[in-house]
């Protein structure tokens, strides 16, 4: 077995290659760096393909912009994603791999949704929030890709609906950041003042939060099987107002919070996990709230450890 990451650096990435390393020692892994290959050059990642052959292949790279980000540049998400995976797809039509798995997003479903939780089936009902609608669409697009390798090569796919995720690798990006580790960051700049954490929306959103372990844990039980498109979840909503709370209560911030009102985005998203249980037991293990509370404290300790 032969298996290729790509976005090893990410959240994500990294907490699957150290699982895959402890999982599946004898495969032979590959997690080629930015610097080692541009994902976005065609003939770059045809000769990586061409010389190394993987048999497995976890596609986890892409440029995520956040909410901000995602709905002030939504053409510039569109195109560069699909340059990333039209590369990356071209080289595996020619070197087809054994399995495949596509790191995609729950804001590649239709807006307003069908019902909640959302389910697989509902996926391509209308177009998806208009927050997110570059990202999702070159997401949506890519699953012709994986439908056209399994009818000519009977590869293997998991098409993966990926929730909120959160772990110790993410990475913060000044307006742009994933939601907890926005959160997490303003904490520290406001630690030991009496400022205000502000948190955008007015805390009534929620959302399904996974960690990168328990997401990698998942990933790794679904290889070789053909799936198709599931959602990658825990089926739990948690609500941004309460994640605030626990920060503030955590950090012991003297300024309260403060909802600002400003990209308030999907109001609720919880996921349907009825079709990932029949493929993996593992998700009913999961208890995210518990994970993302220890993360927090994690998180504090980690950057005020005399205070903790």
């Amino acid at each position: 077995m032969k298996i290729w990451v790509t976005g090893a650096s990410g959240s994500l990435g990294q907490e699957l290659v150290r699982s895959l390393k402890a999982t599946i020692p004898d495969a032979e892994l590959l997690a080629p760096s930015r610097s080692e290959i541009d994902l976005g050059d065609r003939e770059s990642v045809r000769n990586f393909v061409f010389t190394n052959k993987p048999t497995h292949v976890f596609h986890l790279a892409a440029k995520v912009f956040g909410i901000a980000g995602h709905k002030e540049q939504p053409a510039a998400s569109l195109i560069e994603n699909t340059l990333i995976d039209h590369s990356i797809f071209s080289a595996l039509l020619e070197f087809p791999p054994r399995w495949v798995y596509y790191s995609s997003t729950v804001a590649a479903y239709g807006y307003p949704y069908k019902s909640i939780p959302i389910e697989e089936n509902d996926w391509l009902i209308g177009n998806p929030h208009e927050s997110e609608m570059g990202y999702a669409f070159s997401k949506r697009h890519s699953l012709s890709y994986l439908e056209m390798l399994h009818s000519i090569s009977e590869t293997k796919f998991v098409y993966g609906l990926s929730t909120n995720l959160f772990g110790s690798g993410d990475r913060f990006l000044e307006g742009r950041g994933h939601v907890v580790i926005s959160l997490l960051e303003k904490a520290t700049r406001i630690y030991n003042s009496s400022d205000p954490l502000e948190v955008w929306g007015d805390g009534t959103a929620s959302r399904d939060f996974l960690s990168t372990k328990a997401a990698a844990g998942l990933l790794i039980d679904l290889v070789d099987k053909h799936v198709g498109i599931v959602n990658i979840a825990s089926g739990q909503q948690i609500f941004i107002k309460e994640i605030a709370n626990e920060i503030a209560e955590v950090f012991e911030l003297d300024g309260g919070i403060e909802f600002v009102g400003i990209n308030q985005g999907i109001t609720s998203r919880v996921c349907s996990t009825e079709k990932l249980e029949k493929f993996t037991s593992f998700v009913k293990e999961i208890n995210s709230k518990q994970e993302l509370w220890g993360e927090i404290r994690n998180y504090k300790e980690n950057r005020f450890p005399s205070h903790s």
